[in-house]
């Protein structure tokens, strides 16, 4: 009798172990909680320590003993500051990683990244139907997980490409939508002169990343579809053809396009050492821009907030429609946990957690509801503001969000196509699939010239890619540079590790 009870109160003591999530463990109540300290960029909103409160009672109500700790990089920090904490063996449970600043793949050739493969299995099995094959093969090295994708929206139907506008203040003064590169040096000039000539503040075009390759105007193309890595040094041609991007013929015409703006005065005069925080304030909060490429606000309820009223304010648009869209990144976010992590399963655990159920990434994305956000309808949300216009508490959904679970902003204005874009792929007969999916190259064996190769792209290749130096009569030099950087023996190895893969597909 006492034996049977013993064992009726050790199988109860197991089964409170297991996590509903699907293979996981609970830790025993009680027990001292470990900590996950997640690093990302940007800066937090006013409620962010009364949401992580509420985010860790969730976690705990479910049996999970993690304390999440968001910690926030300034921007223009963010590359430097994490790469010291990697080398330096620096102890934090899970990283944010941005494909188009530092991909999964080179953070792994650094050995930096914990292999996530057993981790997942043992502790969140369910992860792995989550994703669709594309996602995990960019999250995968030699057979090896390492990150988990944050598949914030879905990029199978489009290629990063759309020209973003102020309609509210082209239509104000009659200007017609630049619909090619011709007439955007023409209507442009004179928008900023009207818009200057009422306020006094000269607004600018602004890409969303600098280094980031302007696929807006490059669906124009003759030579279109083609991938450029979002670093801004790798092209790959729908033939499996692999060049050093400055080094073609699109990115001098890149480069002639960025230089006639710079030369008209519609890009800022200092853009090289304009802080990344400024540039976002402008597009983002204030909606000071003549026209963006590529990404622009998403959604237009912080312009909203701002006074930047009535109608639909934000317009986006996709040059050459009757050319491909070209899926070419199908991962845009992941987040992975450092070799250093005592506890590498805590990463996994939480993001299994959150992607579990639509409560559990509601209170991570917007908080307390009721103080934080109010539902609307089965998939929309209202945030509650403070006196600044800005949400009380919002997570930047695009670092972590799983998009089957995503709300609407109701106060957000964005078109029916637009969502279903957001969600799915609405060009589906009129996509091609780009020979780089799937594929991850590894500069480990290119280790030294890889590294003075990126170098020496800020210091001589951006200046002629953002349009402040021309191309004619500073292209050769800064070649030459990059050649003598070890440009040369990069493509030859990215050369070879894209043929072995493409063979072995």
């Amino acid at each position: 009798m006492k034996r049977s009870i013993c064992m009726a109160l050790v199988l109860a003591c197991i089964t409170a172990l297991a996590f509903a999530g699907g293979g996981s463990q609970k830790q025993a109540a009680g027990s001292a909680k470990l900590p996950l300290r997640y690093y990302m960029p940007g800066a937090p909103t006013a409620e962010w320590e009364i949401a992580t409160q509420a985010i860790n009672d969730a976690m705990a109500k479910d049996g999970l003993n993690i304390d999440f700790q968001p910690n926030y990089i300034p921007w223009d920090q963010w590359v430097d500051k994490t790469n010291l904490m990697l080398s330096t063996g620096e102890e934090f449970e899970l990283l944010h990683i941005m494909q188009d600043f530092v991909p999964t793949s080179t953070y792994a050739s650094r050995g930096q990244l914990r292999g996530l493969s057993d981790i997942i299995k043992k502790e969140a099995p369910g992860l792995t139907g989550r994703f669709d094959k594309p996602l995990w093969d960019s999250a995968t090295i030699k057979g090896e997980i390492y990150s988990i994708p944050a598949y914030w929206r879905d990029a199978s139907g489009d290629d990063e490409g759309p020209i973003v506008i102020r309609k509210d203040i082209f239509d104000k003064y009659n200007l017609p939508y630049p619909k090619s590169t011709d007439e955007m040096l023409t209507v442009l000039p004179v928008l900023q002169q009207k818009w200057a000539a009422e306020d006094g503040v000269k607004r600018y075009v602004y890409e969303h990343t600098l280094n980031r390759p302007p696929n807006a105007i490059e669906r124009t193309y003759d030579t279109w579809p083609f991938y450029v890595s979002q670093d801004g040094v790798f092209q790959v041609r729908q033939n499996g053809e692999a060049n050093m991007y400055f080094e073609t013929p699109e990115f001098k015409k890149d480069a002639d396009f960025m230089n006639a703006l710079y030369t008209k005065g519609l890009i800022h005069p200092d853009i090289l050492n304009l802080p990344a925080d400024t540039r976002r304030t402008a597009v983002n909060d204030s909606g000071d821009f003549l026209l963006c490429l590529m990404t622009g606000p998403q959604w237009t309820s912080q312009l909203t907030a701002a006074g930047i009223v009535p109608n639909a304010v934000i317009y986006k648009y996709t040059l050459a429609l009757d050319k491909p869209m070209l899926t070419n990144m199908p991962l845009l976010n992941a987040n992975g946990v450092p070799v250093a992590a005592k506890h590498p399963e805590v990463g996994v655990k939480f993001l299994n957690w959150m992607y579990s159920s639509q409560a559990n990434q509601d209170v991570v994305l917007y908080g307390v509801q009721g103080r934080h956000w109010n539902p609307v309808g089965t998939d929309g949300i209202r945030q509650i503001r403070g006196a600044d216009g800005r949400p009380l508490y919002a997570f930047d959904y695009w670092m972590i969000e799983y998009v089957k679970y995503h709300r609407w902003d109701v106060d957000n204005i964005v078109p029916d196509d637009e969502k279903a874009n957001y969600v799915g792929n609405i060009y589906p007969n009129n996509t091609l699939i780009s020979p780089v999916v799937g594929f991850n190259f590894d500069s480990e064996p290119v280790r030294v010239e890889y590294a003075n190769v990126m170098a020496e792209y800020t210091a001589s290749i951006l200046p002629i890619k953002v349009g402040v130096l021309p191309y004619a009569g500073n292209f050769q030099a800064a070649d030459a540079r990059m050649k003598a950087a070890g440009s040369d023996a990069v493509i030859a190895e990215y050369r070879k590790q894209l043929a072995d893969y493409l063979k072995s597909k």
